[in-house]
């Protein structure tokens, strides 16, 4: 890649572990989301994994998405925290997060072409284009008896900017003294604090998270998308970025 790959901070890190994977799917840990897809971005960013998972030298670029409501109650099908062999089933996230990426199409006439990489999902091929992930992880959504309010919206950030600014000590997931979820094994990701100067202890003692700011779908400045609006974008051919939102 063009871009300075960033230092990683020890030995064992975000960072490292995302370098040395080798696949996206091994960089999964169930139920932290936000952490899988800063990985699978940060993978791509600085490697050429972009190139080996697509078979193609496309110039991509990468967004996180994340995938909430008002009610924070959003209902997904296909999703790898149920069984694969039955699709009726679906689970119901206060919050999902993944990876798009996207690119010019020269040989369609110049259409923006974008894929979902989601390591939580059991939709194929991977990538995903992304009107079929939209089509499989939301098929309730047709559904005229449906309640609207529990539509998903999309927040979507370039994968730089997430990489650089997210932080999150994990606590959401600590509950009356136990974890909901076994924690990845690598340090709490803290960047976004901007501690320069300080040293891998003083960095891994560092506590807050700015998770709620993205999960929020309300805020000045935010690329956030109905479920319609991201199929638009699917089929776009104005070569509008993902976070161009007017």
């Amino acid at each position: 890649m063009n871009e300075q790959r960033p230092t990683g901070r020890a030995s064992l890190s975000a960072e490292s572990t995302a370098l040395q994977s080798p696949s996206d799917h091994d960089l999964r840990v169930a139920c932290y989301c936000e952490e899988n897809a800063w990985r699978v971005a940060y993978r791509h960013l600085y490697t050429d994994a972009s190139n080996s998972c697509s078979g193609n030298n496309k110039d991509w670029k990468y967004y996180i998405v994340f995938i909430s409501n008002n009610h924070k109650a959003c209902p997904m099908f296909m999703q790898r925290a149920i069984p694969k062999d039955d699709p009726r089933e679906y689970v119901c996230w206060d919050y999902h997060v993944i990876v798009m990426r996207s690119a010019v199409q020269n040989n369609i006439g110049g259409t923006i072409v974008s894929e979902i990489l989601d390591v939580d999902t059991w939709v194929t091929p991977y990538p995903t284009p992304l009107s079929k992930y939209l089509d499989e992880s939301f098929p309730h959504a047709t559904d005229p008896n449906l309640n609207k309010q529990y539509l998903p919206l999309f927040n979507v950030v370039r994968a730089e900017d997430f990489i650089r600014d997210f932080y999150s000590d994990r606590m959401h997931m600590f509950k009356d003294g136990k974890w909901n979820s076994p924690p990845p094994e690598y340090p709490t990701i803290m960047n976004g604090l901007k501690m320069d100067g300080n040293d891998n202890q003083e960095l891994n003692k560092l506590t807050g998270s700015n998770l709620d700011s993205y999960i929020s779908m309300s805020g000045e400045g935010k690329c956030v998308f109905t479920l319609a609006e991201m199929y638009e974008r699917s089929t776009d051919s104005n070569k509008k970025e993902w976070t161009e939102c007017s």
